[in-house]
């Protein structure tokens, strides 16, 4: 039933009013036809006292003995009953109006001033409602059953009307915390913490909410960090790094360390990360323009450092030649030099074993990975001294002149009739096979301008015996001879 006084609805276990006080009356219900026999006897009883007095009102004197009707005997029988009841609601009753006395005495003033505090609250009057609903919440009994809700949202509303949001949202918090459904409530708070710009309690409130109505009607107002797919750290190759939100919205983010802004790269897809040092940044934007904090991931990524190759033969003197061998632990790219610089990948590649050189020369290797890391470089020292019949000199010249003999050249200086420039022959290095040594003979091509130019040609002179040879390269890098004539 409703509260006849101010019309708020009374729950059916109270005794009165939890807004104004107002104490309802009890009236207890009879049988009909009990009830019916009160009324007949009481017409009775009326009629018998009547004939005691006449019409002047004075009583008349009879001898006769009247006699007054008795209710029938349900009625005595009820009578007694209804003696019981009447004595257990008269107690009720007694205490009801001590309970409600005391109420009113402590809210019955509360409930005037909730009443001018919603007139002024409705009237646009929000720091008179503030100071009502305060004065009305003073006394106010802060058990569950008297907790005024709708007016507890009305004063936080107020409040937040007249720019006091912190003192608005604790209010607000109150109402949830005994109402985790009251919709209304998280949506106000919700209001005034995104006009703080407190997203981060957002996230809380929204993370702890049980109740997934409320929870679906809110959650894109979260504003959660995005997920990075990779932990920051120290990386040896080439990764990349995939961004991820929980929640409807978008990801911006800068690769350089500066903090993003939605005027920054939108993610679209995963970011390459490559050598070197780079800062990931991101941020997360909801459909409501709120922005996450920003998270910070640092990657480095150092490649790893290839072994350096294994040369063979040591360094040392050596009086008859050896084929260089080159071996790479990890099967990278080696390059070396022959002339003392350092190596790089413009320097010539091992493919197959090396003559090894006339004279005192040193030769380096570096191994390369495939991230283009570059091994230690690794210095050899080779003197390699033949003693034969001829010297590396003996050999250039026999092989010039064997040419002029044979009509391939016009002269010991390489020149060619009919041809602009002149052949020349180079001896830089030996080879053995068997039990015979080898100078290595290079032919040339020397254009006017000074180029020199490889025929790929090649000759060889026994050390030993001084004899002419035609060299060729084999498969296996090694070099085979065959008689010149």
């Amino acid at each position: 039933m409703n509260c006849p006084r101010c019309g708020t609805e009374i729950p059916k276990d109270r005794m009165f009013c939890p807004k104004c006080g107002y104490a309802i009356q009890i009236v207890p219900d009879y049988e009909l036809d009990i009830e019916e026999s009160i009324a007949e006897t009481r017409n009775e009883m009326a009629g018998t006292l009547g004939s005691l007095f006449g019409p002047d009102g004075q009583r008349k004197v009879s001898q006769e003995n009247i006699e007054l009707p008795t209710l029938q005997k349900k009625v005595s029988l009820f009578r007694r009953a209804g003696m019981a009841i009447f004595a257990i609601l008269v107690v009720l009753i007694v205490i009801t109006f001590a309970a409600s006395s005391y109420y009113l005495s402590s809210t019955g003033k509360n409930g005037h001033n909730l009443q001018e505090a919603d007139s002024a609250y409705e009237a646009g009057n929000y720091a008179e409602a503030v100071e009502l609903y305060e004065k009305a919440f003073e006394a106010e009994n802060e058990a569950e059953n008297t907790f005024l809700f709708n007016e507890k949202i009305q004063y936080a509303d107020a409040l937040h009307r007249i720019k006091l949001d912190d003192k608005a949202a604790d209010v607000l918090f109150s109402v949830i915390e005994r109402d985790p459904e009251n919709m209304d409530a998280y949506g106000r708070l919700i209001d005034i913490l995104k006009g703080k710009s407190d997203y981060e309690t957002i996230n809380r409130l929204l993370a702890g909410c049980s109740d997934d109505d409320i929870f679906e009607m809110y959650k894109d107002y979260m504003t959660m960090p995005p997920d990075f797919s990779r932990a920051g750290g120290r990386y040896n190759d080439e990764i990349t790094v995939e961004l991820s939100a929980a929640m409807t919205g978008d990801i911006y983010y800068t690769t350089d360390g500066t903090l993003p802004t939605t005027a920054s790269e939108l993610y679209m897809d995963s970011i390459p990360v490559s050598e070197g040092k780079t800062i990931i940044t991101a941020i997360f934007v909801n459909p409501h323009d709120m922005v996450s904090k920003p998270v910070r991931m640092t990657y480095e990524v150092v490649f790893d450092v290839p072994e350096p190759p294994v040369i063979l033969p040591v360094s040392g003197n050596y009086a008859e030649p050896e084929y260089i061998t080159v071996s790479s632990p990890n099967l990278e790219d080696v390059y070396y030099t022959t002339d003392g610089t350092e190596p790089t990948v413009s320097s010539n590649q091992y493919t197959n074993p090396i003559p090894m050189p006339l004279g005192k020369n040193t030769l380096k290797f570096v191994s390369v990975s495939d991230k283009g890391v570059t091994s230690p470089v690794v210095e050899m020292y080779y003197n390699l001294n033949i003693v034969g019949t001829c010297s590396s000199e003996d050999a250039t010249a026999y092989v010039a002149a064997s040419l002029v003999a044979t009509g391939a050249l016009l002269d010991i200086y390489g020149n060619v009739p009919g041809v602009n420039g002149h052949y020349k022959y180079l001896c830089t290095k030996a080879a053995k096979e068997g039990s015979r040594i080898y100078y290595i003979i290079d032919e040339y091509f020397e254009s006017p301008d000074g180029t020199l130019e490889d025929t790929g040609t090649i000759y060889a002179v026994d050390a030993i015996s001084c004899m002419m040879y035609r060299a060729k390269v084999g498969r296996d890098g090694r070099y085979g001879f065959s008689l010149f004539f």
